[in-house]
């Protein structure tokens, strides 16, 4: 099927850039010696965490237990939930997966941890639960190397839980490369000490467990990292590219819309709004915008509405006419492909595979 056949608006994938996307990132990995264990929010699709396993990925990283249950059922059996479950059907629900499935978890509290022991303990499995430290997004985390510890401790003493290692996650640090480099011995100082502190109170850390996109290609300088667990990078959006961190040539994801309306001066309007691209704006650049239209480098998506893309074209050359189709890429890529059921994968104008979006929706 040619692209002119799909109704719009409608997620693209380009096949090239993201197998080339997925094959610089495990080069990257290999030869840095630190595994790789992607997050699967981004895209939401078995087939697409089966690639990941493919080139070499240890694992998935899943942020619900429903989102692991159809990475699961799609046949990924080693799934990390990042994410702190604190609810009795929320553990349940995970440690179901654990008849077919390696599961580890992170945590921040005692509560958290006791809470997913017992679910594991009912079903005699021994979970392992990852401490996870605050290394200065100021999101979740132990705040010390002492809370740490304690937590560490805590959870070694659970029946049905060991203490499995720490996580943390750098989300603060995509910023431009000077502020990463004053950014980087602070956080590295954060994991120096809740490390040295558990191996020094006799709890050996098998794993350390980091990263992010942004981040990725500088894993190597994080200090005691295992595994690392980029989501966005097969596909990029335009964050990445206005934060230095990918380029438009690497951005595999676009949206393809129509242009419906021109009849308001230097304004088009396209098919698409905020229930086709979320309405996530531009945290890095200059702020301004819901997404790159390739076709018009010029023009600025600035508004949405529920069903309607509004572009400024004051500031461009080019003539929309009605029925022409653009390719967006959007600001970010993992809440837009929440919005939508299937993406097709494409080489060149031609539609090669539809993926549902299998794990859509799944936030519990």
């Amino acid at each position: 099927m040619n692209i002119g056949e799909l109704d719009t608006p409608s997620v693209l994938v380009d096949l090239d850039v993201m197998e080339r996307n997925l094959d610089r990132m495990s080069a990257y990995c290999a030869s840095a010696g630190v595994a790789l264990r992607p997050h699967i929010k981004t895209h939401k699709i078995p087939e697409l965490a089966r690639k990941q396993i493919a080139r070499g990925a240890v694992g998935i990283t899943a942020a619900k237990p429903s989102e692991a249950a159809v990475m699961a059922a799609g046949g990924l059996d080693d799934i990390f939930i990042a994410y702190p479950i604190v609810a009795r059907q929320k553990a349940e629900a995970l440690l179901a997966l654990s008849e077919t499935t390696r599961i580890s978890v992170s945590v921040d509290s005692l509560e958290a941890a006791e809470c997913l022991a017992r679910a594991a303990a009912a079903r005699s499995y021994r979970l392992p639960i990852l401490v996870e430290i605050d290394v200065g997004f100021g999101r979740c985390g132990a705040q010390s190397a002492e809370a740490a510890v304690r937590l560490a401790a805590a959870i070694e003493r659970l029946a049905g839980a060991r203490f499995g290692g720490l996580m943390f996650y750098p989300g603060h640090m995509m910023v431009p490369v000077q502020q990463q480099n004053e950014l980087l011995p602070v956080v590295n100082a954060k994991v120096e000490a809740a490390y040295s502190a558990l191996v020094a109170a006799g709890l050996p850390v098998e794993v350390v467990s980091g990263g992010s996109t942004p981040m990725a290609t500088r894993s190597a300088e994080f200090s005691h990292l295992t595994e690392i667990r980029p989501g966005m990078y097969p596909l990029n959006d335009r964050n990445l590219v206005c934060g230095g961190f990918a380029t438009l040539a690497d951005c595999a994801v676009t949206v393809l819309t129509t242009v419906v309306s021109n009849a308001v001066p230097e304004r088009v309007i396209l098919d698409g709004g905020s229930k086709t691209f979320s309405s996530d704006r531009l945290l890095t650049g200059d702020h301004l915008g819901h997404g790159a239209v390739l076709e018009d480098a010029d023009a600025l998506f600035y508004g949405l509405s529920e069903e309607h893309g509004h572009i400024d074209t004051s500031g461009s050359g080019h003539t929309y006419r009605l029925g022409d189709r653009l390719r967006i890429v959007p600001n970010h890529v993992c809440a837009t492909i929440n919005m939508h059921d299937a993406v097709y994968g494409v080489r060149g104008d031609q539609v090669e595979v539809v993926w549902q979006v299998a794990a859509r929706g799944r936030v519990q």
